[in-house]
Order: structure tokens, then sequence, then C-alpha cells
């Protein structure tokens, strides 16, 4: 049997004329992962104090349905949710909306405060829902402290400085004949008020 080698058939006229190149695929970011949703409410009863500036106060809040059936079936029908603020000036009750969830308080600056989420009953009584965290408003200016204390720093500390460059130190702008210098500086005792500590080799270390 004699084998008879062929050729691939040549391509057709209308296949060679049509020979375009691929058409670039336009670029498309890969889809963002969210995650799962922020639920709206986690099922426990909260109640969470933060402090917004010296002068104010944010209060949010979170009660489960079966808490506030419980509540208001002691409170009786007619009574009314407030918000009760802890603070240096004794307790207020402020009128709240259970449903809005937040409410704002006008604190004074540079106190402790916390606060209760409570229905109030027809006959005064406060039936407790949440407890809230205890929160210190920051001050409203500067510290009206001016009882600082002053480290001591002796003469050999002063030409460490010199020799490391520091601006302002006397000598900051030594030559050549600084590096020697240096070298002979073995020990530095910077003494605070009250105590001693040394520096060696340029670390500050406990006596």
């Amino acid at each position: 049997m004699s084998s008879e080698r062929r050729e691939p058939p040549a391509p057709s006229a209308s296949q060679a004329g049509s020979s375009t190149p691929p058409q670039a695929q336009s670029w498309q970011p890969a889809p963002s992962e969210h995650g799962l949703p922020v639920p709206d409410r986690y099922g426990r009863d909260r109640l969470v104090l933060l402090v917004q500036d010296p002068s104010h106060v944010f209060a949010y809040w979170e009660v489960a349905p079966e808490t506030l059936a419980r509540v208001r079936a002691e409170a009786g029908s007619n009574a009314a949710a407030v918000l009760v603020l802890h603070g240096p000036g004794g307790a207020e009750q402020r009128e709240v909306d259970l449903n809005g969830g937040n409410y704002y308080l006008a604190v004074a600056p540079g106190s402790l405060y916390e606060a209760e989420l409570c229905l109030r009953a027809g006959d005064g009584r406060l039936i407790r829902i949440a407890m809230s965290n205890r929160i210190h408003t920051p001050a409203a200016g500067p510290s009206w402290r001016t009882d600082e204390s002053w480290m001591e720093v002796d003469e050999s500390f002063q030409d460490l400085l010199a020799l490391a460059g520091v601006p302002g130190t006397l000598g900051s702008s030594m030559g050549s004949g600084s590096g020697q210098r240096f070298r002979n500086v073995r020990q530095i005792r910077v003494r605070p008020l009250g105590e001693e500590a040394e520096v060696s080799g340029g670390a500050i270390a406990a006596p």
C-alpha cells in the first residue's frame, strides 16, 4: 500500500480577506462584596451614652419587644417613656419617644454622667428598662492645673544636646573636635525632682 502525502487545502478567498485582529475586551472591575447587612436591632435591651462635645451627650437605645410588653403591663397604659440623666446636679427626667431610639442631652463640661431609660407610671413610679454606661465630659477649655514638675538637667546633658546639633543649645555648631568631646562623655545624669535617673550611651535607664 503506497503512502501518499496530502497537502492541506488552501484557504478560500473569503477566508483570506477576513483575517481581522480580535477585538480587545473592555476592563470590568470585580464585583465588590459588601457582606451581610448591618441589622437595625440586635434583640437586647441597652442604653448607650456617647460624648459629642463638652456640653452635649448623645444617647441611643434598644428595647426588646418582650421587655417593653412586660414594663408596660407593670406601668399601666398611660405610662410615659423618660430618660433619667444622673449628673453632678442630681437627676433630670426627659420624656422621649421609645421608637425614636436616640436623644441629645445638654450637659456640663468636666462632669460624670450616667442615664436610665424608664417608663414613668401615672403615680410617678419609675420602672427601669435599661441602664447606660458612665461617661466623663471633657473640659471646655485649657487645664487650670499649673503644678507641673520640671526635671533639673545638668551641664553634661546640655553638652550632649549641643553635640547632637539640637537648635538653640549653646555650641550646637561645633567643629570637628566635637567628636572627641562626645567620646569623652561617659555618663550623663538627669535628675528629676524627687528622683534620679541615669543616661548612659544615649539611653535613659533607672538607677
